[in-house]
């Protein structure tokens, strides 16, 4: 934000341009806001007796196209656009799932704020949370104890904010 304030000193103008502060903005949000993600999954977990799940750099890769493809396209699904599932895309990248599960979420604002982009996530995740049978398939993967670790992909534009939650066990 610019502001421009014109002074007249001795019937000479003279003309000052201000940068206002902006509000917080980082280059690029995603890790700190994927760190709170997992932060936060393991809580859930943590709170259910549940042992906190690992991160998962391959799943967090297959999460991460997805959620990319996703906001790119504006469309939610499991489906990347060669029609590959969550696992094929895990297993395309060279990983051995045992057991693979996949949450994908979107939240249709415009969001270009840091904290904003976090609050939106906190919301999405409450609502998966919230489910109750028999649809509560995204809450069952958050509290499986099946699962030993975790990839999240989350992509910010301006088709919203779209994650992908890749919970896996290695073989």
């Amino acid at each position: 934000m610019t502001a421009v304030l014109n002074v007249i000193l001795a019937g000479l103008v003279v003309t000052f341009t201000f940068l206002a502060p902006s509000p917080q903005r980082l280059p690029n949000p995603i890790p700190a806001i994927r760190a709170r993600l997992l932060a936060h999954i393991n809580e859930h977990r943590r709170a259910y007796g549940l042992p906190p799940l690992a991160y998962d750099p391959l799943a967090g890769r297959a999460a991460q196209e997805q959620a990319q493809y996703m906001e790119q396209s504006g469309s939610m699904g499991h489906e990347d656009p060669a029609g590959r599932s969550p696992m094929q895309r895990y297993e395309d990248l060279g990983g051995h799932p045992a057991l693979y599960g996949e949450n994908v979420a979107y939240y249709g604002d415009a969001v270009t704020q840091v904290d904003a982009a976090w609050h939106a996530v906190v919301r999405l995740d409450a609502m998966m949370m919230a489910e109750r049978p028999p649809s509560d398939g995204h809450r069952e993967n958050i509290l499986s104890p099946a699962y030993r670790a975790v990839g999240i992909g989350i992509a910010i534009g301006p088709n919203g904010i779209y994650i992908a939650e890749d919970f896996v066990t290695p073989q």
